[in-house]
């Protein structure tokens, strides 16, 4: 290869005098670079692409995107100037270089290109040829990104740079655009894949679902329902009562993809009630999929479902039937069932619960799940019908192919898992859903091993039909774990459709070594320097070359592969069919960094290694270098696995897991560690035999450590482990804990409102300033009644007056809006977030005492108790303890449309209580002088007794055990005291409230213990 001539060509750009000479160098830097990754290396050291970001950069200020000078808004094409030549030009280049790989992003960063890039991409500013480009360039950017080391960096960079008000609204403009030109359907196929890669965070999703994005892609979904013609029969009629006639869209444009349009849904609504419910009240699906019924005009379909009801097989209480049902084959129901589980992910209406287990990696693994917030669903859940567009998603799954069926089942999920599906649908979706998932990872699995060639090609460029069915392997399993999660039902399915196994087959197949992890560059007769890395100029100097894309593609694969692991085996049956595949060893090599070759077991490790082992350094291993979303990922299936006790003791034991799990709690990465804490809960009970392992190696000191931490689910997980594992440990342990801990660091966990007191702290900062205010980050959630929040689709433009009228009028309407509201208060408030977060680690810190002072291996439990008296206080125990059973005033927020400050007040929460009560329980069963401590706490007792009509069954069990230990004597010398101890109770009315439990309670538990505790202080009455 000759040397490449670059001065010449580059001083023509640097120093040309019109626009016509700056095209023509351009035009033949791109002859240059195009299709020649050596010459793009060579260009970049030379300096170019700082040249081609000033020649983007404008002249003047930037107008805004919502300006009166617009362009047409057809998006034709149309004859270019001059200057409109050279930024087209320039973009192109640009995207060639991207194009380049990993290796570029680096000069790219360096010269601020993105944001430049960015500020093309506005369809009423810039020609659509140029935005077409600049769109294209941020693809190739963010593919890059994907395979650079690490990833989610450049990826999460990329996401706030772009997920910003200015770009939004020009994303929105181009989403909402009329035009049928090609170029346009173009640009919104890349405006929804790039939403697709980048929107993974939560305050990203809530962005462009409040922006209008989501009402945008909701749009052009429902165009496709217009042209595959199922739009609901009488529509147009009931979309005119409601305002919503100019809903309904034309019929989709060629061009358009529809894998596109669902992934980008998926990837914005993801794991929210409240984006959800935006999709299925968008306008033009409420105009497309008005909730209406239909009776077919042909007898025999009718007949048919009658036949179902008539002979038993369908429940006789099921609503009436949508026009959509009538598309789907008939599934018949033998017998009505309860809601799965899976709905208790999401908080109630009026509970408003966002645990530190749901949206975020931080809580996913959080083994707590919240029942602090009272349920209220009154008019919100059972009295809202289906959207057809569940239905619909189901036909669009089996008439389907492809990567449009994955994305079309991971929507219905999204939906499902939110619990907008009626009850019915669960069996549906395991007839209709689960199967078809399965098969698709079959056929791709089928696929791989006809041409094996294709899965293991060690090269930088993939084919297009090869890439497309990776994503198709990546995503089909991490979509049927979401559905069969938690659903007995639709794990049953999943099973009989071998999916345990496939699951396994794809783990296994990621471990396949790939010996050369770098693609091959092509000859040249110049020696390799490195490509220029390390020299020069941050703009001049390539980056690091990342991975390849078969790696990549391998750790996704691994991670979803291990998601669907974890959601199969929640029973105890499917453990064992786990375990049989062998699978106990690629598990534990997926909680390391750089994985080595996993060992069968057959070839099990003699002994643990040691706790403080260096890991292996990264990047050299063959097997792939595990990034954060896999270890976390493994970390689920060993929580699951360790909720069995035969398994605690046999696979996770023989295969050493408790070591990489310890080493993951010193991991830098904050949710790293929050789902290795996790995974602890269930690796240190009484029956684990990993518990006296881990104590050796140190666990206590690294938990206290973390139960300090800032960060809330951290601290939790902590919490919960420690809980764990100073029960039923001899003494000296129990006393080691609570010392590392602090006595008084868990005080103030049980009575400190951390997270309401530091939100209450930030609050009152802003407050002072208002210009920040005013541009607080869009997470910030600072109107807790919803007020200053419009849902963007019921003011939405184009609008008639009349339509706008009928549509802020419309019953249907106004519950729709009210509902949003509502949800929208549940998932983003940050108040009911600080308030959760305090709750669930108060509940583990109560509980912790509650364990440090019961069982214990061989001491006297009474000895425990005294030390606690003794390192906290025995009155300020007692005040604790008192203190979570009164109602109590948080700090008041001031409402930015309110007049003055509102008063928060929380109530004494169920779970809170029961801990509350167990401790006094464990108090009571120790010795007579701790019995007569608490009977002589009045104002305790009267705030106990007020909990005997408390909902939670829990609470009432727990004051049965209470009150039977305070008056059980111990011995004959106790008994005088013991009656006193009776007296005392029954004059509180204690008596009474037993024998009314007795009577009347609904559990027959309850009941048993109350007459229990009822004939003991009678007794000791006597």
């Amino acid at each position: 290869m000759a040397r490449i001539q670059s001065p010449p060509i580059l001083s023509q750009i640097r120093v040309a005098r019109s626009y016509s000479e700056q095209v023509a160098s351009l035009r033949a830097l791109k002859d240059e670079v195009v299709g020649h990754v050596q010459r793009k290396e060579k260009w970049v050291e030379q300096g170019v692409l700082e040249s081609l970001i000033k020649m983007l950069q404008p002249n003047r200020s930037p107008s805004r995107l919502s300006g009166k000078e617009a362009r047409d808004s057809s998006g034709q094409p149309k004859v270019l100037t001059e200057d409109e030549l050279v930024r087209l030009h320039a973009l192109q280049l640009i995207a060639s270089f991207a194009n380049g790989g990993p290796p570029f992003i680096a000069p790219l960063h360096a010269v601020d290109a993105i944001p430049v890039i960015a500020s093309h991409i506005s369809s009423l500013d810039q020609p659509p040829q140029i935005v077409l480009t600049a769109l294209r360039a941020l693809s190739n950017i963010a593919d890059a990104m994907r395979l650079s080391t690490p990833a989610s960096d450049g990826i999460e960079f990329l996401a706030e740079t772009l997920f910003v008000p200015r770009y939004l609204e020009a994303l929105c403009a181009i989403l909402s655009s009329d035009s049928t030109a090609p170029v346009v359907q173009e640009q919104k196929c890349l405006v929804a894949s790039l939403i697709s890669r980048l929107c993974k965070q939560p305050h990203h999703q809530n962005s462009l679902a409040s922006t209008g994005i989501l009402d945008a892609l909701a749009t052009m979904l429902a165009s496709f329902v217009v042209a595959r013609g199922e739009v609901v029969p009488t529509a147009e009629i009931l979309a005119e009562a409601d305002g919503l006639a100019e809903m309904i869209p034309d019929p989709v444009p060629q061009g358009l993809e529809l894998a596109a349009v669902l992934e980008a849904i998926s990837a914005i609504i993801a794991d929210s009630r409240f984006r959800a419910y935006m999709l299925i009240c968008s306008p033009s699906i409420m105009a497309v999929f008005p909730s209406a019924e239909f009776s077919p005009p042909a007898r025999d379909t009718r007949a048919a479902w009658n036949a179902l009801e008539t002979h038993g097989l369908r429940d006789v209480q099921v609503k009436a039937q949508g026009a959509i049902d009538y598309l789907l084959p008939l599934v018949p129901v033998t017998q009505p069932r309860l809601l799965s589980s899976h709905l208790a992910q999401y908080p109630p209406l009026g509970s408003s619960r966002e645990n530190l287990g749901q949206s975020t990696p931080t809580n996913k693994f959080s083994p707590w799940t919240s029942t602090f917030e009272s349920v209220n669903n009154n008019d919100t859940e059972s009295d809202d019908p289906e959207s057809p567009l569940i239905p619909w998603l189901i036909h669009l799954v089996r008439t389907t192919q492809g990567l449009e069926r994955v994305m079309a089942a991971s929507v219905l999920a999204s939906l499902f898992k939110a619990g907008f599906a009626s009850p019915d649908r669960e069996v549906s979706f395991g007839v209709l859903v689960v199967p078809l998932l399965c098969q698709l990872i079959k056929d791709c699995l089928k696929e791989q091993e006809k041409n094996p060639s294709a899965v293991k090609q060690i090269s930088s460029f993939v084919e297009r039909k090869t890439a497309v069915d990776w994503v198709i392997l990546e995503r089909t399993p991490a979509v049927l774990a979401r559905f069969v999660a938690d659903s007995e039902c639709l794990q049953h399915a999943a099973h009989d459709c071998d999916a345990l196994r496939y699951a396994c087959k794809m783990l296994k197949d990621t471990y396949e070594p790939i010996y050369n992890q770098k693609a091959p560059r092509p000859w040249s007769p110049n020696p390799d320097t490195g490509g220029g890395m390390g020299e020069g100029l941050s703009t001049c100097r390539l980056g690091h070359p990342g991975q390849l894309p078969i790696c990549a593609h391998l750790m996704r694969l691994r991670e979803s592969s291990l998601k669907l692991l974890a959601a199969m085996i929640i029973k105890d049956e499917y453990h064992k069919a786990l375990i049989e595949q062998d699978i106990v060893p690629y598990i534990v090599e997926s909680l390391t960094r750089s994985p080595s070759k996993p060992k069968s077991s057959k070839e099990k490790p003699k002994s643990e290694k040691k706790a403080d082992e260096p890991p292996l350094p990264a990047g050299g291993s063959p097997y792939g270098d595990n990034p954060n979303s896999v270890i976390i990922a493994a970390c689920h299936v060993v929580r699951i696995l360790g909720r069995s006790v035969r398994d605690l003791r046999t696979s996770l034991e023989d295969h050493a897991v408790a070591m990489p799990i310890f080493r993951l709690l010193r991991d830098p990465d904050t949710e790293v560690q929050v789902a290795a804490c996790a995974a602890v809960c269930n690796l240190v009970p009484e029956v684990s035999p990993m518990r006296e392992p881990l104590i050796e190696a140190g666990i206590i000191k690294v938990l206290c450590e973390h139960a300090h931490s800032q960060d809330p689910g951290l601290r939790l997980n902590s919490m919960w482990a420690l809980k764990h594992l100073v029960w039923a440990v001899d003494n000296k342990t129990k006393k080691q804990c609570l010392e590392e801990l602090e006595s008084g660091w868990l005080v103030q966990l049980i009575t400190a409102d951390t997270e309401d007191d530091a939100l209450h702290a930030r609050t009152q900062r802003r407050s002072q300033d208002t210009d920040e205010d005013e541009d607080m980050d869009s997470e910030t959630y600072d109107d807790d009644d919803g007020r200053s929040w419009t849902w963007p689709a019921m003011f939405r433009e184009p609008c008639p007056a009349k339509s706008a009228s009928l549509r802020t009028h419309s019953p249907r309407m106004q519950k729709a809006e009210k509902k949003l509201l509502a949800l929208r208060d549940a998932e983003i408030n940050p108040i009911r977030k600080a308030r959760n977060d305090d709750l669930a680690i108060q509940e583990q810190a109560i509980n912790f005492i509650r364990n440090l002072i019961g069982q214990s291996m061989t001491e006297n439990v009474a000895e425990m108790v005294d030390y606690v008296f003794d390192q906290i206080g025995q009155e300020k125990l007692f005040e604790i303890l008192a203190g979570k059973l009164r109602v109590r005033v948080l700090h008041p927020f001031a409402r930015r449309y309110s007049t003055g400050r509102d008063t928060r007040v929380l109530y004494p929460q169920a779970k809170v209580i029961e801990a509350v009560i167990f401790v006094l329980v464990h108090i009571a069963a120790s010795k007579p002088q701790h019995r007569q401590l608490v009977i002589a706490q009045r104002d305790l007792l009267k705030l106990l007794e007020q909990h005997f009509n408390s909902k939670d069954s829990g609470v009432r069990l727990a004051l049965c055990h209470f009150l039977t230990n305070l008056v059980w004597p111990d011995d004959s010398s106790d008994a005088a005291a013991c009656g006193q101890r009776a007296q005392e109770l029954r004059k509180l009315g204690f008596l009474t409230r037993l024998e009314a439990l007795e009577q009347e309670d609904a559990e027959l538990d309850v009941r048993e213990r109350a007459r229990s505790a009822a004939f003991q202080m009678k007794l000791g009455n006597d």
